[in-house]
């Protein structure tokens, strides 16, 4: 376009290049502010518009059908924009779960009036303990990765520079053991102490930055106002939790780059039950007893008045669905997409196949971590049971019966499905006074067999799903 002067307006492109996505994107300020509004009525037992709160069975199932929209939207990226089946996404979870459930309890609290611990009163020390933890775990990732690389460089001078290599660290492994295990008893670290000095690096490392890090801890929790301490702990808590998740969906994603199909869903099953071994075991975490987690939620005897976990579940759910929306229409999304139809054509086209599997599984694991961290503080106790192979296979099944690839069809399976088993177990309150007695046999009967009915519903779901009958949205068929 010609102009006087001959120069080029800077309207009409320029603008609608600022706006497009706030455009596209109008829904969301839309969904936090409903999201806020509703948090009195549906936590707090509030009226609403003249109507009553709800009921509190109804306002914890609202919060759990959050929660798993955070996680099936999460395993969505992996498994339907991606293309990688993974079976390990509860391991994800726990990890968020442990590391945001065990940093408030031991390091956001003070001792009160009469010594007990008061929690979410010190976001400096949960972020202390976050970012130690980060540290000491990114130097070992480090460390590990290089004695990796060294180990293919002995390979290329000599072919039995490797095998020369893992005999001399078994060595020092089984000696060091032996040597240090027989004084394991006094040491403070226990059994931990004892499997070798990279392991005392560690926690010795780990130590020496949270002595260091006291005094900044103090000056960030005093800095902080009082009546914003429990959101940060809860935030700092969330974030951990969702960063270190995300560094094991790193370490899935590295060894298994290979691997497709079900040779891929076995290695992160694997992994998986690895973790969830691993806490077992863990005398701090609890090991197998569980472990107890302050709630984030309202307590009228205590005074929390303004404080709901509603927003928080259900902001942490619309920002992983944008993240998901947003990649999935990016062209790192179609490069994804590209990879699950064929990761041959894929590499041959120029995408960095290795590249595109460590970022869906790096986010999705960090989504995952957050939504784990958030079922840890709402629930208030936490065990390995909970995060065992059919936990994954629930979400698995989520993210099939909405389509593989399709955001709004997950959105709906995951609330139906999460809906379904509470109301068959509520089938007998719903029925009027007036009913006959059939039908309230019949409501007892479903609140029986509601397992039988939910499994049984899932068969049929998923064969309609694969004739193509029922379809939320766009996505492949299960």
């Amino acid at each position: 376009m010609s102009v006087a002067g001959g120069q080029l307006p800077l309207e009409t492109p320029v603008r609608r290049h600022l706006s497009a996505p706030l455009v596209a994107n109008w829904w969301v300020p839309l969904a936090v502010v409903l999201v806020v509004a509703l948090a009195p009525w549906v936590e707090g037992g509030r009226g609403l518009l003249g109507m009553g709160g709800w009921d509190k069975f109804w306002a914890q199932i609202a919060i759990v059908v959050g929660i798993n929209l955070t996680l099936a939207m999460s395993l969505q990226l992996i498994n339907g924009i991606a293309g990688q089946f993974s079976l390990g996404h509860a391991g994800f979870m726990a990890v968020g779960a442990y590391i945001g459930g065990y940093a408030v309890p031991t390091h956001g609290g003070k001792l009160g009036a009469e010594d007990e611990m008061v929690a979410w009163v010190h976001p400096g020390g949960v972020l202390l303990y976050v970012v130690a933890l980060g540290v000491v775990t990114v130097a070992t990732a480090g460390v590990v990765f290089g004695l990796y690389k060294l180990v293919g460089l002995l390979g290329r001078v000599h072919k039995r520079g490797p095998a020369v290599v893992f005999g001399v660290l078994l060595a020092w492994l089984v000696v060091d053991i032996v040597t240090k295990g027989k004084s394991a008893g006094s040491n403070p670290l226990g059994a931990i102490a004892a499997l070798g000095w990279g392991s005392a690096a560690v926690t010795g490392s780990f130590d020496w930055i949270m002595l260091r890090g006291v005094g900044a801890a103090e000056w960030v929790s005093g800095v902080t106002p009082a009546g914003y301490r429990q959101p940060a702990c809860l935030v700092v808590s969330l974030l951990g939790g969702g960063v270190m998740a995300a560094m094991a969906g790193l370490v899935v994603g590295l060894p298994t780059l290979r691997l497709r199909g079900d040779y891929l869903a076995i290695a992160t099953l694997g992994v998986s039950e690895l973790i969830r071994t691993t806490i077992t075991n863990s005398g701090p975490l609890g090991r197998a007893t569980g472990l107890s987690v302050p709630t984030y939620s309202v307590d009228a005897e205590a005074g929390v008045s303004a404080v709901y976990f509603f927003p928080w579940v259900y902001g942490v759910a619309i920002l992983t669905i944008l993240v998901v929306w947003r990649i999935q229409h990016s062209p790192k999304g179609r490069a994804l997409q590209c990879l699950r139809e064929d990761e041959i054509a894929a590499g041959a086209v120029g995408i960095d196949v290795t590249a595109h599997k460590v970022l869906a599984f790096v986010i999705g694991a960090g989504l995952a971590g957050m939504g784990g961290a958030l079922f840890a503080h709402y629930i208030g106790y936490i065990n390995p049971k909970q995060f065992d192979l059919t936990k994954s296979i629930e979400l698995v099944v989520m993210v099939t019966l909405g389509g593989l690839g399709s955001v709004p069809g997950t959105i709906v399976a995951t609330v139906l499905l999460s809906l379904f088993q509470p109301a068959l177990q509520t089938a007998n309150q719903w029925m009027p006074a007036w009913a006959p007695g059939w039908a309230t046999s019949g409501a007892e009967l479903l609140n029986k067999y509601r397992l039988v009915i939910y499994s049984l519903l899932l068969i049929v779901a998923i064969l309609v799903r694969s004739r193509g009958w029922l379809s939320f949205g766009r996505g492949k068929k299960a």
